[in-house]
């Protein structure tokens, strides 16, 4: 039996959810060296981080459309026909990560990605 963790398994909604939750709870409170440190490591394009960034980003955006995709399709108008907003944050935060272009105006999506690969507890 292998000790590696299967990054299928290893990346659940659930986990996901947690992450963004710990980032906003620092948020809140304030603790700007965390997220200075998510900052460093999203500009140094750690490979963990990337991968952490690129499947919490299509979580989020499979959840949004099992949540709100027939609905967001069928809607007339143009508010119910855009992703949420924490769907749009994760998938711009790592585009812009994977460009080699992170901004300061992500630091605390970059803590969700930190925190969900692990890089802060």
């Amino acid at each position: 039996m292998s000790n590696h963790v299967e990054i299928e398994e290893f990346f659940s909604p659930e986990r996901v959810e947690w992450a963004y939750r710990m980032a906003l709870r620092d948020q809140r409170e304030g603790r700007q060296r965390n997220a200075e440190k998510a900052m460093q490591i999203a500009r140094s394009r750690d490979p963990k981080m990337l991968k952490a960034m690129e499947k919490g980003a299509e979580i989020v955006v499979r959840m949004d459309e099992e949540q709100r995709g027939r609905t967001r399709r069928m809607a007339e108008n143009l508010s119910e026909q855009v992703e949420t907003t924490e769907t749009q944050l994760w998938r711009e935060a790592y585009r812009l990560m994977d460009e080699g272009k992170p901004i300061p105006n992500f630091a605390w999506m970059y803590l969700a990605g930190a925190y969900l690969a692990g890089f802060i507890i």
